[in-house]
């Protein structure tokens, strides 16, 4: 009995340790957050070894929009790389997308709806060239399916209002 108290104190001190390191690499974020992020991760790790390289860091930046140097990725990169390994592994990607106090949720969602479409309401068009830069492949029917849920007021585009509908929802 004295050894299954002990046991079982050791497992709830394990458990404590586990979600106390889980908490310093998610912080704020909640976990429906932290499970997209893993899945845009996934998208840009593209040797798939739990790290983000230089290149795929240029990739990501090409795809936001960004033309930066190779000076600018590494400068990027020393931001992130605690390890200077020249990697981003997930927990640091994570840290970079939490919450701040001061954060303009407004202002965020100008700029990703900026991003995707240039300023302009979204087609399909833009949605599927967006998506495609991302490695996502999406059917005729799949973007359908994203522009009748996001297209709140039905006009065939998916204006600010509408993005911001949608985002400020989920």
């Amino acid at each position: 009995l004295f050894f299954l108290k002990v046991s079982n104190k050791m497992t709830d001190q394990q458990m404590d340790d586990a979600k106390q390191q889980r908490d310093q690499v998610t912080g704020n974020l909640n976990d429906s957050e932290v499970s997209e992020f893993k899945e845009a991760f996934a998208l840009f790790d593209s040797a798939k070894t739990g790290s983000v390289e230089a290149e795929d860091l240029r990739r990501i930046m090409t795809i936001l929009g960004q033309d930066c140097s190779e000076e600018e990725i590494i400068d990027a990169l020393g931001v992130v790389d605690k390890f200077s390994s020249g990697r981003i592994d997930f927990p640091s990607f994570l840290q970079q997308f939490q919450h701040k106090a001061d954060d303009n949720e407004e202002e965020i969602m100008k700029e990703a709806f900026k991003t995707i479409g240039g300023g302009a309401s979204l087609t399909k068009e833009h949605l599927k060239i967006f998506l495609e830069k991302l490695g996502e492949h999406l059917t005729e029917d799949e973007l359908n399916a994203i522009m009748t849920h996001a297209d709140k007021d039905g006009d065939g585009v998916i204006n600010a209002e509408d993005f911001r509908t949608v985002f400020s929802n989920s």
